[in-house]
C-alpha cells in the first residue's frame, strides 16, 4: 500500500503539467549579429527547450563568417491559450574565423534570457518571439606579428542578446 502511494504522489508531482498540448516545431531566428536555425519543443505547458545553430557576426568585421550552436532551457512564468512569457539559460558555443584565413578561436558563451512568445493557431500553428537577454565571454587569443613575434588579443562578445523568432509549431 506504502510503495502505490508513494507511485501515485511521483505520478501527480511529475504529471501536474502533462495535460497541457505538448508542441515542438522548426524556426529562424533573427539576432542583431545572426542569423539562425532551431528547434522549439515546449514538453509541459510550462518546460521546454530549444536546439539552434547558425551565423554570426562580429563587432569589428560584421560578416557572418563565425559559427554558433547551441541549447536554451526555458520555463514559463506565464501560460495563456495565445502566448508564453518565459525565463530560460543559454548555453552555446562560438566557433570565430580571426584576422588570418587560417586562425581560428571557439569559446562557450553562457547567458539568460526573458522572451514572450505569440500563437496564432488558426490553419497552422505558428509562433512568432521576441528574446531579451544577456550573454558575457571573453577569449584572449594570439596574433602573428612577424616570423618572430606574436601579439594578443582580446574578443569579447557582445552581452545583450536581442532575437525575433518565428516557429511552425505541430501538436505531438
Amino acid at each position: 500500500m506504502k510503495q502505490i502511494m508513494q507511485i501515485c504522489c511521483l505520478f501527480l508531482f511529475f504529471g501536474m503539467d502533462s495535460f497541457a498540448q505538448s508542441i515542438s516545431g522548426i524556426g529562424g531566428e533573427l539576432s542583431i549579429w545572426g542569423v539562425k536555425s532551431n528547434y522549439r519543443d515546449w514538453l509541459s505547458k510550462k518546460t521546454g527547450f530549444e536546439i539552434f545553430g547558425g551565423v554570426a557576426a562580429e563587432l569589428e568585421d560584421f560578416t557572418l563568417n563565425d559559427f554558433e550552436a547551441g541549447f536554451k532551457f526555458l520555463h514559463a512564468m506565464v501560460y495563456t491559450r495565445t502566448d508564453r512569457t518565459y525565463i530560460g539559460l543559454v548555453g552555446k558555443y562560438k566557433w570565430l574565423n580571426l584576422t588570418k584565413a587560417d586562425s581560428r578561436a571557439g569559446l562557450p558563451v553562457p547567458g539568460f534570457i526573458v522572451g514572450k512568445e505569440w500563437y496564432s493557431k488558426r490553419v497552422r500553428r505558428k509562433g512568432v518571439a521576441v528574446e531579451l537577454g544577456y550573454q558575457l565571454a571573453s577569449k584572449e587569443y594570439t596574433v602573428p606579428i612577424n616570423y618572430d613575434a606574436t601579439g594578443r588579443k582580446t574578443f569579447n562578445e557582445f552581452p545583450l542578446i536581442v532575437n525575433l523568432r518565428y516557429t511552425f509549431y505541430s501538436k505531438r
